[in-house]
């Protein structure tokens, strides 16, 4: 199996054996969308919340408002159903305990914006493995919808 890897702000699309693959997931969240039927899906590795000018545009992937639509129209255009896409998200970790009630933790910010814009799509949440205070790997299978998560030192789980 080929596997490409999805850096931060980054989105990519993958169909049958390829498998996408981000890292360094901390307060950032990795998104999957697929349509599990035609084994096809794209992953998104989201860095903030919100974008704020038109500018952020050129990055789609790094910011939540922008990445969700734009992974919609990635996965529609190898050949996804719109209306049978979910999705599965992991991270948004918290890295600095001092901040877990703060309106400086970044990770919660965007679990909740990816959620927010999730839902804003009609996109059905399927799995998650968000917040805790520990970066993660995200391991994506289009050909099943199968996320395999994996926090620094421990196994990996399936969401």
């Amino acid at each position: 199996m080929a596997e490409k890897f999805v850096n931060m702000s980054e989105l990519k699309v993958a169909k049958g054996e390829e498998v996408l693959v981000t890292v360094g997931l901390g307060s950032c969240v990795g998104v999957a969308i697929y349509d599990k039927g035609r084994g096809v899906g794209g992953l998104a590795h989201v860095f903030l919340s919100e974008s704020k000018n038109e500018t952020d545009v050129k990055q789609p992937g790094k910011f939540a408002d922008t990445a969700i639509p734009a992974l919609i129209s990635a996965v529609t255009a190898l050949g996804g159903r719109r209306s049978v896409l979910e999705a599965k998200i992991a991270g948004g970790a918290n890295l600095f305990p001092k901040l877990a009630n703060s309106t400086l933790n970044v990770g919660k910010q965007n679990v909740a914006a990816v959620k927010k814009h999730l839902a804003k799509h009609g996109i059905v949440l399927k799995g998650m493995a968000v917040e805790g205070n520990k970066g993660r790997k995200m391991t994506f299978y289009p050909k099943n919808g199968m996320v395999l998560v994996q926090s620094i030192g421990e196994k990996p789980e399936e969401i």
